[in-house]
């Protein structure tokens, strides 16, 4: 699909002066014709990214696909590791030499840094009901207010992926269970059960590949499922509240005295666990299904198991944004546009397993074929973002929470680790300690 143009692109005219002579002035000159049917100088937007998994080649493509459809704009695009990209991206943006169009991080929390220093554009412009812009209506509710602050929008959704329950189907047939576990209390048994040791007392099985750092959030759905969370409304710290502690303290008894997980999972271990047909569940999103079926998994994905507190699970989102120092705003405008427009979402949607980042697209034909796609898309109203209005998302989740949860799973008491931690925690957002 050809993209809707914002506004034309500007062309440069070299004017050469002629005579007053009407005889000279009305022959048919180089400069007599229009702007718009003149060569022009293709304009490049520069794009960083981290999208270096296994759903790169479908970005790649999307991305030259753009070009291709686009003969006036060329989109230039440098994929680095996440880490990288977070060292890099807050010097280039803040002395003005960085990208026009960039994903922060996989996490929306990151975003408020650059909105705080400046380094941002809001692109409320590129949101409405009008043609040419991004359907308001047709955003997901919790990532539009996860962009929002001070009355504008800061991002744009590369995509949309909810969490389910990936489990090995042919292990949890040789223990018995024909269906995968609907309550927590199952889910607990199950991976309990699940988990076997040789007569030495090693683990040669795991019941689930449980992730606590450098992951897509697994543990926040867990505290999320009893009632509990790391913040409240107001801002401040959770991590003590009775419904944490108890969520963390059950998950965690399990690992350091039934070896249901190994301890110190990064999100590559897990997946590589799960794929290597060593753990019977793991919680992932869409883009871990093209991992499992090459690698002879027999697999399927359920909800996650139901909790006290009810049905929930998390929901990534990539924010894209674009610099507040651009040249080149409305070539960078025309991208993000055509970025989630459904042709685009579509061929996401298919080659890399996200659900569309748009709400209008659940009775696509395209996707009445693709069983999976239809089950994380049908996760999307019980689903939530992780921290997303904390602007220091990093210090909280990594320097406070993965720790904490760390110490816990080797065996330190969860309400010293959590109360440690909770008052680590509002001493960091600035809240009083109780």
């Amino acid at each position: 699909m050809n993209a809707i143009r914002l506004l034309a692109i500007p062309v440069i005219l070299s004017m050469v002066l002629v005579g007053c002579n009407p005889s000279t002035s009305s022959q048919p000159t180089e400069t007599d014709v229009p702007a718009a049917t003149q060569a022009s100088e293709k304009v490049v937007i520069t794009f960083w990214n981290g999208f270096t998994g296994g759903d790169r080649p479908t970005f790649e493509a999307l991305f030259q696909e753009f070009n291709d459809t686009h003969p006036n704009i060329e989109l230039k695009v440098d994929i680095q590791p996440w880490d990288t990209l977070g060292q890099k991206l807050p010097a280039a943006l803040a002395s003005g030499v960085g990208p026009d169009v960039s994903t922060p991080d996989y996490n929306v929390g990151t975003i408020w840094q650059y909105v705080n220093s400046g380094s941002i554009a809001p692109l409320d412009e590129i949101y409405g009901m009008e043609p040419g812009k991004i359907d308001i209506n047709a955003m997901p509710p919790e990532v539009l207010e996860g962009f929002t602050r001070d009355g504008h929008i800061w991002a744009v959704p590369v995509n949309f992926g909810t969490l389910l329950l990936y489990y090995n189907k042919d292990l949890l047939a040789e223990a018995g269970y024909a269906e995968p576990p609907k309550t927590m209390e199952e889910f607990q048994e199950y991976a309990a059960k699940l988990t076997k040791k040789d007569d030495a007392g090693n683990v040669i099985q795991y019941g689930i590949a449980l992730a606590e750092n450098q992951t897509i959030p697994m543990w926040p759905i867990l505290i999320w499922a009893n009632g509990g969370d790391l913040t409240n409304d107001k801002g401040c710290s959770m991590l003590n509240d009775p419904k944490t502690v108890e969520a963390i303290k059950s998950w965690a008894d399990l690992i350091v005295n039934e070896g249901i997980s190994p301890v110190g999972l990064t999100g590559g271990d897990a997946d590589n666990l799960f794929a290597a047909g060593k753990a019977a569940f793991e919680m992932n999103g869409p883009w871990a299904a093209g991992q499992y079926g090459p690698a002879g998994i027999n697999f399927d994905v359920a909800p996650i198991p139901v909790g006290p507190a009810g049905a929930v699970t998390l929901v990534s989102t990539t924010p894209m944004v674009m610099s507040a120092s651009t040249e080149n705003k409305e070539a960078a405008y025309e991208f993000l546009v055509w970025w989630i427009s459904k042709d685009t979402q579509r061929t996401l949607a298919l080659g890399a397993g996200f659900p569309p980042a748009r709400t209008d697209m659940a009775d696509d034909p395209a996707f009445s074929e693709n069983p999976l796609l239809q089950k994380f898309s049908a996760a999307a109203p019980y689903s939530r973002l992780y921290l997303p209005n904390a602007e220091l998302f990093s210090q909280i989740d990594v320097d406070i929470f993965q720790p904490a949860i760390g110490r816990i799973t080797r065996g330190e008491s969860a309400d010293v680790v959590l109360q440690e931690a909770h008052q680590q925690l509002n001493q960091l957002l600035g809240c009083p300690n109780q």
